[in-house]
């Protein structure tokens, strides 16, 4: 097996940790591996960092399946507009995985999205119709369980 396909099902399987506690679990399962290659494996697995229960950083799938292990439960805290732009505020550390469900959803009403630590700044296509992009987005979120308002 490679590394991805291995690391795809500790994740699967419910293990989440830090690059060097995944590389800790899979010398564990017999695949010697290095830090870099588990964060190029991370990459090619689609996996997402985001934070556990105490705030560590933790590696997970981008799948909504896996919402119901509680790791992106209420990821995002509040969503705001000023008539020109959205603005979603989320745990910390944890804007970067938001924008990517987002940005994979492909929401037609959204231009682009900017993600820091906590915040994401979303531009949409047609500023006349925000309101109905940010119901449009909070509904999916809801959906996916990562927004309970």
């Amino acid at each position: 097996m490679t590394i991805a396909s291995e690391l795809h099902l500790l994740l699967s399987q419910g293990v989440t940790g830090n690059q060097t506690q995944l590389v800790e679990a899979l010398n564990e399962r017999g695949i010697h591996t290095t830090q870099s290659s588990v964060s190029r494996a991370l990459k090619k697995i689609n996996a997402v960092k985001g934070q556990d229960g105490d705030g560590s950083t933790v590696w997970a799938l981008a799948r909504t399946e896996l919402k119901d292990t509680g790791f992106f439960d209420s990821l995002v805290t509040s969503i705001s507009h000023n008539t020109q732009l959205i603005v979603i505020h989320t745990r910390p550390g944890t804007a970067n995985t938001v924008a990517k469900f987002i940005d994979d959803h492909d929401f037609e009403r959204v231009m682009g999205s900017v993600a820091g630590d906590d915040t994401i700044v979303i531009v949409p296509a047609n500023v006349t119709l925000i309101r109905e992009t940010i119901q449009e987005i909070s509904a999916y979120m809801k959906q996916i369980g990562i927004f309970m308002e």
